[in-house]
């Protein structure tokens, strides 16, 4: 016994001394390195010249984390793009990298590194490192890894042994995209095989064509469009052209020239392809030059799929389109009309649109193609006669699939019935509303009509009290509303805490999406993480995605972070938590905006609630009409207001040049700015409203409001009435935000933030 307990225990201890050490050093010391981003010491390591050795080597960043080479392998490719001219050495070891990813614990590493991997097969420029991906991958202990064989298809397509690669089993990929590359790399080696006769081949092309001009990923995209404009006598020059643009990135007038070309049998491409249909109808809709001959298109396509058969130039389509089922037709009939519908609206022709989109709704595939019918009716309506969109959307609500959907339509229509003090109208869609169920529309006309109430306005069955009950109870996808109705009622105004700690647990546990998302923050990949926290988003239970969100702020991400909470917060049945307010309303730069709140004798949460709105926390932001910083100033505003701080005694922050981007620069002036717009409005809603629209706009419709009958609204009604939207909106969101950060930090309730505002 003692003989074997001395033979075990060196092996014992040299084990235990080997799995401390990864590459060479610590354990402890690799992970601070990888946690800062540094990855010399990987670039370091002597790696054997044998791949399958080297991979070995690596793969001792498991001990680290169950996705730590992974995420190397992101740090050096990113390394790599950057620095345009490093050597091959940096491709390889990247390969390296993802490859040890594959004998990772964790599925969403082995899945993200074999999506890694392709790419770099198909693109590389040495046959010997694609064999030596090849052979290492061709071991038993990958036989039940669902990721390998996409991987083995590429190494082999790469290699041009198309037929050896039909023999791999591609029918269950391990993830969607993973599918698209197995469907990609399956359709390119069929056809490159040579062993089809002439109408398989044909067969084989057209399928191709479907696929390349559906939705697909950008990395399999920008392959397979690569490959195909690089291949002779795959395809026709129309084909060709029509890859040369996709992704059209916005420019549609080039993208239509060449999407043109593609019509001359009458366009049987875009009925095979109705991603790239939809495609065709967009770009006539932005491309008003050619808006005329878009028109002209889709309608006889409508003519064409509604029967009427005697459009010549149409007969080779029309032939194809009696090939198509039932189901086939009733898609391409939605996409005719809808894009028609767009098309005659962009052209001011309202009538003719609306009639399209009632074709088309028929045919809408899902809810949501059907609320966007309704829509776009309703916007139409709303063009010609507020009064004829109104009864239209009376008719319709009971149609309708998610009544927020339609919240800028009826925040339309109460600007207008408000500002025209037309109370019945106002009260009859309160009543549908209310007849369909909570949203954000129905808590924001019965704060309007609780008020109406209170001023005398109007009178109803419904006391002032009912309207504001109905907002705080049934507005919770609004803040705004629901602090307002709190304020009018004298009741406080809360949002509840999780359910329980056990609950923001879940999900966490090794090698689940969460313990992957959080890893690249944890590992100094926090720059990668975005696409893939989209990616799978919509999958992550409601403690999860808080988890992913304390990941983004503590990284300092502040625009992804926001939006991130945006995105979950608006889920249909999300529970709205205290925690989920925080995440949605932090704190940079919380030294300088309560340093300079304070001089300027504003609520800090005033001024958080305005630099949230105007920027979301983005130091060096620029808006399209040139407003720069965290408060968004425009250059002449900037100037002026920082001649006036330095003539008062302050910095001069135009010597040598004045740097809106800079976060100091930006949040004194911008709190001078407020505080001279307070002074100059008498109000601080009037003054954010001017900050937004102008104080001459502002001025404007102070004065139009006082022309009205029965003389000038209160200030919170008179919000409601100003006619443009984005500074309607602006007022409430910056409200809104104040009454959080007030609420969170401030020791002061959301309803007394809004009083203060509104004083």
């Amino acid at each position: 016994m003692r003989s074997f307990f001395l033979f075990f225990f060196p092996i014992f201890f040299l084990s235990c001394v080997g799995t401390s050490k990864v590459l060479g050093i610590s354990r402890d010391e690799a992970a601070v390195l990888l946690k800062n981003g540094d990855t010399g010491f990987i670039r370091q390591t002597q790696l054997p010249d044998n791949f399958s050795e080297a991979e070995s080597r690596l793969r001792q960043l498991n001990a680290i984390h169950s996705a730590a080479p992974f995420y190397a392998g992101l740090l050096i490719g990113g390394e790599r793009e950057q620095n345009a001219g490093a050597n091959g050495a940096s491709n390889n070891l990247e390969k390296l990298l993802f490859c040890a990813a594959l004998e990772s614990p964790s599925f969403p590493a082995r899945r993200e590194a074999a999506l890694k991997l392709i790419p770099l097969i198909l693109e590389s420029e040495n046959e010997k490192e694609v064999q030596n991906i090849l052979t290492f991958l061709d071991l038993p202990k990958f036989n039940e890894n669902a990721e390998i064989p996409a991987i083995l298809a590429a190494c082999l397509y790469r290699l041009g042994n198309y037929d050896e690669m039909a023999k791999i089993d591609l029918t269950q990929p391990a993830s969607a995209k993973l599918g698209e590359w197995s469907r990609a790399l399956s359709l390119f080696a069929s056809l490159r095989s040579g062993a089809s006769s002439a109408d398989s081949f044909r067969e084989k092309k057209i399928g191709m064509a479907s696929f390349l001009f559906g939705n697909l990923s950008d990395d399999v995209r920008h392959w397979a469009n690569k490959e195909a404009l690089s291949s002779t006598g795959l395809f026709e020059s129309e084909e060709l052209a029509i890859l040369s643009i996709r992704p059209m990135q916005g420019n549609y007038g080039i993208a239509l020239l060449n999407m043109r070309l593609a019509l001359s049998d009458g366009g049987s491409l875009f009925f095979r392809c109705p991603d790239l249909l939809a495609d065709l109808g967009r770009a006539y809709q932005y491309t008003p030059s050619l808006r005329d001959e878009g028109a002209k298109l889709f309608r006889n396509w409508a003519a064409l799929l509604d029967g009427q058969n005697g459009i010549d130039e149409h007969k080779e389509l029309g032939n194809y389109l009696g090939t198509l089922d039932g189901e086939t037709i009733k898609g391409r009939k939605y996409l005719v009309y809808f894009y028609a519908g767009r098309i005659e609206r962009a052209m001011a022709q309202y009538a003719e649109s609306t009639e399209y989109f009632k074709r088309a709704l028929v045919f809408a595939p899902d809810e949501l193609q059907s609320d966007a019918c309704h829509w776009y009716m309703l916007m139409n309506a709303l063009a010609g006669s507020p009064a004829a969109a109104m009864r239209q959307a009376l008719a319709t609500m009971g149609q309708w699939n998610d009544v927020n959907y339609f919240s800028d339509v009826l925040d339309s229509l109460s600007c207008y019935f408000v500002g025209r003090r037309q109370w019945g109208n106002v009260l009859e869609l309160f009543s549908g509303l209310e007849s369909i169920g909570d949203s954000k529309s129905l808590a924001q006309y019965a704060w309007i009509l609780g008020r109406a109430v209170q001023e005398g306005y109007v009178k109803t069955e419904y006391s002032a009290e009912r309207f504001f009950k109905i907002a705080l109870e049934k507005g919770k996808d609004s803040i705004y509303y629901q602090a307002m109705a709190a304020s009018a009622l004298g009741l406080p105004f809360a949002i509840e805490e999780s359910k329980s700690s056990t609950e923001t647990q879940e999900g966490s546990e090794p090698g689940s999406e969460l313990e992957f998302l959080l890893g690249f923050f944890e590992f100094g990949a926090s720059s990668f993480a975005l696409p893939y926290i989209q990616a799978v988003e919509k999958d992550l239970s409601p403690p999860e995605l808080r988890k992913v969100a304390e990941a983004l702020a503590a990284s300092g991400r502040w625009k992804d972070t926001l939006d991130f909470v945006s995105r979950y917060t608006s889920r249909k049945d999300f529970e709205l938590t205290r925690q989920d307010l925080f995440l949605f309303h932090p704190q940079p730069f919380k030294e300088l905006i309560e340093r300079y709140a304070s001089e300027a004798e504003l609520g800090a949460e005033t001024l958080y609630g305005l630099i949230r709105t105007e920027s979301y926390f983005v130091s060096d932001a620029v808006s399209r009409s040139g407003a720069v910083g965290l408060v968004q100033l425009m250059a002449p505003t900037a100037e002026d207001m920082a001649g006036r701080i330095a003539r008062s005694g302050g910095p001069d922050y135009r010597n040598p040049a004045m740097n809106l981007k800079d976060p100091e620069t930006s949040i004194h002036i911008g709190s001078y700015y407020l505080r001279y717009l307070i002074g100059q409005m008498g109000n601080p809603m009037l003054a954010l409203l001017a900050y937004n629209g102008g104080m001459g706009r502002v001025r404007r419709w102070l004065a139009a409001d006082r022309q009205q009958a029965g003389g000038a609204f209160p200030y919170d009604l008179f919000l409601e009435s100003i006619e443009i939207s984005e500074t309607r909106d602006y007022g409430r969101q910056v409200l809104s935000a104040a009454s959080v950060y007030g609420y969170l930090y401030y020791g002061t309730s959301m309803e007394k933030v809004a009083a203060d505002l509104y004083r």
